[in-house]
């Protein structure tokens, strides 16, 4: 028999190709081994991603540096890293549109709108529509934002030298994705209950801006006073970025949208 991945000549009795690793398929397709395999891959313990996942907390050093150095069959890669992340992010979207329509509305739905003045009402819907937009395009704001956190931290290290700028880039991948993975979880767990959504939407900047400041401690072997240092020189060269990015995207709402004329505060 040949494996069907690489055609190398198998024996009957092999349950892997030895050329190139992958598993022999004898059974036709069921819906019985279809969720075997979907089991097996993501859930068994010598699963990369389950690895990577838990790594990334506890020794999230060995996972980055250990793949900038070479070490690439032991945890998953970036870029698949980040994939699982953004279709994490994907399938929560989803589900807020077609089954949970109120689920990001907390912050709305709890103001007593009848007391307030035209102009106050109409910040509260542009608030909405500026979290509808980012909130729908998330995942574009992901991988927009990626060459920019990796351009800061490499500015923000410039006197380390060990590392460049495309290694700066996989450490953030692997940063952002392990942040956006754990918060898209806590949403989707907590689609049903918008209370409890704000509440974990509230502290996800505070948790990024913990998790991303261990990161790089334990990268780059800072002590206290180096981390905090790092940390308020990342704070405000983000806080500028980001200060552009919602002047951009309301510059885009003004002139290529008509969501002013509709916010608009009747006269």
């Amino acid at each position: 028999m040949n494996c069907k991945n690489c055609e190398n000549t198998l024996r009957t009795d092999y349950s892997f190709c030895p050329d190139c690793g992958a598993k022999v398929i004898r059974n036709r397709i069921t819906v019985k081994n279809l969720w075997y395999d979907a089991v097996e891959r993501f859930f068994n313990i010598d699963n990369t991603f389950l690895i990577t996942f838990k790594n990334l907390f506890t020794n999230p050093d060995l996972v980055i540096v250990g793949y900038i150095k070479g070490v690439r069959k032991k945890y998953l890669n970036p870029i698949s890293y980040f994939t699982i992340a953004v279709m994490l992010g994907g399938l929560f979207v989803f589900l807020n549109k077609q089954y949970f329509p109120e689920a990001m509305d907390y912050q709305f739905s709890s103001m007593n709108t009848q007391e307030m003045t035209d102009s106050d009402r109409f910040g509260v819907d542009l608030a909405k529509k500026f979290q509808d937009y980012t909130f729908e395009y998330q995942n574009l704001f992901y991988v927009l934002m990626l060459p920019f956190l990796a351009l800061i931290s490499r500015l923000i290290f410039i006197n380390k030298k060990e590392y460049n700028l495309s290694e700066h880039f996989v450490m953030n991948i692997y940063g952002y994705s392990q942040m956006s993975i754990c918060v898209n979880l806590m949403y989707i767990i907590f689609i049903w209950n918008a209370q409890l959504i704000y509440y974990a939407a509230s502290i996800n900047g505070i948790f990024q801006i913990l998790y991303f400041s261990y990161m790089f401690k334990k990268i780059f072997k800072l002590n206290l006073k180096q981390t905090v240092l790092k940390l308020l020189f990342f704070l405000v060269i983000l806080g500028a970025v980001f200060a552009i990015i919602i002047v951009l995207l309301g510059m885009y709402l003004a002139f290529f949208t008509d969501t002013f004329a509709n916010l608009a505060p009747a006269k």
